[in-house]
């Protein structure tokens, strides 16, 4: 890597295996599980935007609140709450001082294992899902098995790995089931999964402006067909899909990293910087790029001023 990459590089989003680790995942198992307070308290219970790679997280806060900042958006996360963040989501928290709960880190390798529809689901996942327990049918039962996770992980008992794998493969899918209708049709179920499944191949080749006809081959439809699918089920088309995709990763790159507009460009695809720019004013209400990284740089100057 020349020093120009390296220097790039070291102004992107940071993206650890846990927040402020940047080696190796730290433990054999595929899944980790510490309290929110454990790494949170170590930096003044604010964790700085960041992500992940190859790794979905959900955080469950027991006590006190939580400001998020989720690609962007701000929110707050409250008592009984759960928060579901997938792989490259850049997200960051400022806690109370009395928050309380648990951190589930899962690698994606343990969804490949599990596969089938929940496999799928999370691979497609391109937002964080929030949740209350309060609003689950089935929260009685969430509550006790994020506890005995906890207890279950720091356990050395016989047979704990497979029944790690299998409680939270029960935690991801009930969080998921309250996540979509009840009772769907075959054929929209289908219809899901290969939603799904495009935007898995988006996520891995969105900067690479390949044509429909490629993912449509991919998933082994045609394009008509698959256009047709994105509008009945996420009201837009293919191609504005893959946009939408190109737009997220703009703003998170104009966001939270000093790269120039040319160097953001590039790492999207775009050859030419001016028709880059064209393409985010269309889709940003006419918002230009540096406009927007003056807006974002405002508006987290403003965060930091507000008290904790």
């Amino acid at each position: 890597m020349s020093k120009n990459q390296q220097s790039k590089a070291g102004r992107q989003v940071p993206v650890y295996c846990l927040y402020g680790e940047d080696s190796q995942w730290p433990v054999p198992d595929l899944i980790h599980v510490e309290s929110i307070a454990a790494r949170s308290r170590l930096h003044n219970w604010e964790i700085r935007p960041h992500r992940h790679h190859g790794l979905l997280q959900l955080l469950w806060l027991q006590r006190g609140r939580a400001r998020l900042q989720l690609d962007g958006d701000e929110g707050m996360l409250e008592v009984g709450e759960l928060l579901l963040i997938p792989q490259h989501c850049v997200h960051g928290f400022r806690f109370s001082r009395q928050a309380a709960g648990l951190v589930v880190t899962v690698a994606y390798p343990l969804l490949a294992r599990i596969g089938g529809q929940l496999e799928a689901t999370v691979s497609g996942m391109l937002r964080p899902l929030q949740r209350s327990l309060a609003g689950i049918a089935s929260h009685v039962p969430v509550g006790v098995l994020l506890a005995a996770l906890e207890r279950e992980y720091g356990s050395q008992a016989e047979g704990r790995g497979a029944l790690l794998e299998a409680m939270t493969a029960a935690l991801l899918i009930w969080l998921l089931r309250e996540s979509e209708p009840v009772g769907e049709a075959a054929e929209t179920a289908r219809g899901h999964r290969y939603l799904a499944r495009f935007s898995a191949e988006v996520e891995r080749n969105y900067a690479r402006h390949l044509p429909l006809q490629h993912y449509a081959g991919r998933l082994g439809i045609s394009a008509a067909h698959l256009n047709a699918l994105c509008r009945r089920h996420a009201q837009c088309s293919a191609l504005e899909m893959i946009h939408a995709r190109l737009m997220l990763e703009a703003r998170r790159s104009l966001a939270y990293t000093s790269m120039s507009v040319r160097d953001i460009a590039e790492s999207l695809g775009f050859g030419d910087p001016a028709y880059f720019t064209r393409f985010f004013r269309q889709r940003s209400g006419g918002i230009a790029p540096r406009d927007f990284r003056q807006r974002a740089a405002s508006m987290a100057t403003e965060r930091e001023t507000l008290p904790s």
